[in-house]
């Protein structure tokens, strides 16, 4: 099952992270800290731990999935250094963490590839643009500093596009079918909706006006 994880944030926020500011770099480590937790240490002892060479890992090391972020993966981010191929897809998980840890608020879609599209021509048929489809929000690229993956893709709409959405997507209600379309359609208007009080508030807290960003872990 694949699945849309949005997260209202201004885009330029988020580009931002690579080489953080150094209080912005402080904050972004907290959260990072906090989401993801210590990463397991290696315990040491025993006769293993002392066959050295004959093993090619330290038999004590912990087990990482290579897309679990670790400390390094937060430096090289937030230093906006290097990011080695093996360590990308950690870091675009890391990179989700913070934008997470940031948003001013969070939806989630249970979509494969098909019923995305299928939610698409849903809303066409009832005169949905494609430049606020869903396809289209994820085809258009936030252009940070970090080359794909397989079975990730990310995406974003500013915030103009954001309410575009929400205004075309309740326009087009009637015209959706499937009682299980009516509910993802009907719980993410009301989410959009929330864009507007955001961007009230969000000059007050000298933060830009959220944007749209979408991680879609490809179903």
């Amino acid at each position: 099952m694949g699945e849309l994880r949005l997260y209202a944030i201004g885009i330029d926020e988020v580009r931002g992270m690579f080489g953080a500011r150094p209080e912005e770099a402080a904050r972004l480590r907290e959260v990072a800290n906090r989401a993801l937790g210590p990463v397991p240490a290696a315990q040491g002892g025993g006769l293993l731990s002392r066959l050295g060479p004959i093993f090619r890992r330290d038999p004590n090391a912990p087990v990482i999935s290579p897309t679990q972020p670790l400390p390094a993966d937060v430096d090289a981010l937030l230093n906006g250094s290097y990011i080695p191929p093996e360590r990308v897809g950690a870091t675009w998980r890391l990179l989700e963490v913070l934008v997470a840890g940031s948003a001013w608020g969070s939806s989630k879609l249970e979509l494969t590839s098909r019923s995305l599209d299928d939610l698409d021509f849903a809303l066409a048929r009832g005169g949905v643009s494609a430049a606020v489809g869903l396809r289209h929000l994820l085809n258009s690229s936030t252009s940070v500093n970090l080359v794909p993956v397989q079975g990730l893709i990310v995406g974003y709409h500013p915030y103009h596009k954001a309410l575009g959405m929400a205004s075309a997507y309740r326009a087009a209600m009637p015209e959706v079918k499937t009682p299980e379309q009516q509910e993802l359609v009907s719980g993410l208007v009301t989410w959009l909706d929330g864009f507007v009080h955001w961007a009230d508030v969000a000059p007050q807290l000298g933060r830009p006006t959220p944007d749209l960003i979408g991680f879609w872990v490809v179903g």
